[in-house]
């Protein structure tokens, strides 16, 4: 792996100077912004925070994601934030399993230290000095940033240690296992229901679950679609979107019709 800051400058195209001076006014290179995450039954806006990277950091981050995160292999479960997966891919594993656990875990990216990165990094065999230069350009006060482009590669990749047990776990119980970043997806043609609890027992390691989000059915939401017996079937949601889709943007119209024929064509057994 890369062991000098000359083999890692050399690998993101920046001088060394520039990375040191990024790395010295990192603060200098974020911007927090809070947005609507959703209003309450009185109307009450609850808001999540934000902090993108601006500037010449999220350059450097969207090269260090391209020549070195997706460098790191991952494993067949994880499809998101991974070249060639989607949430369709997503949803179509789960495709003809009758019973479905789906759980989200909470806060993923503020609850991932800069120490846990350093640690992945090193595990990697990157050397300590790249390892805490990389750390460095990865997080921000503390933990890992939501809104910077190397976010959900360096989630997923922390995640790993707990993946590996969780896979093991699926396969040992003839289970099938996959994540979407911070969304988690068991399932099975058999009721796995006893088995739950130590599930979550096991995420509940290393991270923190949202319980809300958590659901143990034969018809959930995954990754926005229902994997049904024999097809993907679109959300209500979607399809009320299509309803009124001449109301809509050129763009959005495009974006949706796009989305509908991916569908329909993994439906049909297309590529």
């Amino acid at each position: 792996m890369i062991n000098t800051v000359s083999h890692l400058a050399y690998t993101v195209k920046f001088n060394k100077k520039e990375i040191n001076f990024i790395c010295r006014n990192i603060e200098k290179f974020y911007k927090e912004k809070k947005i609507e995450k959703k209003r309450t039954s009185d109307g009450t806006i609850i808001y999540r925070t934000i902090r993108p990277s601006q500037k010449r950091l999220k350059v450097l981050q969207k090269r260090i994601n391209k020549n070195i995160l997706f460098n790191l292999r991952l494993p067949d479960y994880a499809y998101g934030a991974v070249k060639g997966k989607d949430n369709i891919l997503n949803a179509k594993k789960h495709q003809g399993k009758k019973y479905k656990l789906s759980t989200d875990l909470k806060d993923f990216f503020p609850f991932i230290t800069n120490k846990d990165v350093f640690e992945m990094f090193r595990r990697h065999n990157f050397s300590p000095t790249v390892s805490r230069i990389l750390t460095r350009l990865t997080t921000f006060k503390g933990n890992v940033p939501q809104g910077a482009p190397t976010s959900s590669s360096i989630a997923n990749l922390v995640f790993q240690s707990t993946g590996e047990v969780l896979d093991i776990f699926a396969d040992e119980n003839g289970l099938t296992f996959t994540t979407f970043v911070d969304d988690i997806t068991f399932s099975s043609p058999n009721d796995f229901k006893d088995k739950v609890p130590l599930i979550l027992e096991k995420v509940r390691m290393r991270h923190r679950i949202n319980h809300r989000k958590t659901t143990y059915s034969r018809n959930p939401n995954i990754t926005g679609l229902h994997p049904m017996n024999n097809h993907l079937k679109l959300p209500e949601k979607f399809i009320l979107k299509l309803k009124t889709i001449e109301e809509r943007s050129p763009l959005e119209q495009q974006g949706l019709n796009l989305y509908r024929k991916r569908v329909e064509d993994l439906n049909k057994g297309l590529k």
